[in-house]
């Protein structure tokens, strides 16, 4: 069996001083979310650890990284979706930017925010980022029966272990899960701060299947705010 445990990053500071930020680092709460997300899977042992390299992930898994005693690879696939610069805005503004985005036809949401990445795009690079690590760094493989993928897992069970976003977390569910993509999966599985979910492979027919173990778990955050 391989697992593969998700995390999304604790609490970031997008607007500091009332300016937005392209690149914030975690408030004093989410601090403590990622202190609290290193105690809970201090507990467990992994084989792998990945992240995002965006300093709201980097700070997210540093407690985690110490507490475990692993040293994450950092791997750009992982980044969230690349919105257009930021950096310098009014609250008042940014908040118009995305009421105007969100607001557009659906078929538009496929191009992602405007002047960003598409999300045809950002699907793409997560979904071809978590395949060719699972399949190139871990041994698994891939192929089709009766119309479905089904993978074929090594005979060592492995735990992986990624830090990263709501929609690169998102994505990954999606794709392993076998859901067909659309561009509102980060609403779909919308994780809050420091969320933890678990997806593992069971056996079926000549292969194995990914199945959703637990989804944005955030028991241990209980008693410090949601942020």
């Amino acid at each position: 069996m391989t697992e593969v445990v998700l995390v999304r990053h604790a609490q970031p500071d997008w607007e500091p001083d009332g300016r937005a930020v392209d690149h914030p680092a975690l408030t004093p709460l989410g601090r403590e979310q990622a202190r609290r997300a290193a105690e809970v899977l201090a507990k467990e042992q992994f084989d792998h650890f990945y992240t995002s390299p965006l300093r709201r992930v980097v700070e997210t898994a540093e407690p985690i990284a110490e507490t475990l005693g692993m040293e994450p690879r950092q791997v750009t696939w992982l980044e969230e979706l690349h919105l257009p610069k930021m950096e310098g805005k009014t609250v008042e503004e940014v908040e118009e930017f995305f009421g105007l985005a969100r607001a557009r036809d659906l078929e538009l949401h496929w191009n992602g925010m405007p002047g960003g990445e598409s999300f045809r795009h950002f699907y793409e690079r997560v979904s071809s980022g978590v395949e060719d690590l699972l399949t190139a760094s871990h041994g698994m493989q891939v192929h089709q029966s009766s119309g479905h993928r089904i993978w074929r897992v090594p005979h060592v069970a492995e735990r992986v272990l990624i830090v990263a976003h709501e929609g690169t977390n998102a994505v990954i569910l999606s794709h392993l899960l076998g859901i067909d993509p659309v561009p509102w999966a980060s609403l779909r599985f919308s994780s809050g701060w420091a969320g933890i979910s678990r997806v593992h492979t069971i056996p079926v027919a000549s292969g194995h299947i990914w199945a959703l173990d637990s989804f944005n778990a955030r028991q241990h955050l209980d008693g410090i705010g949601d942020g």
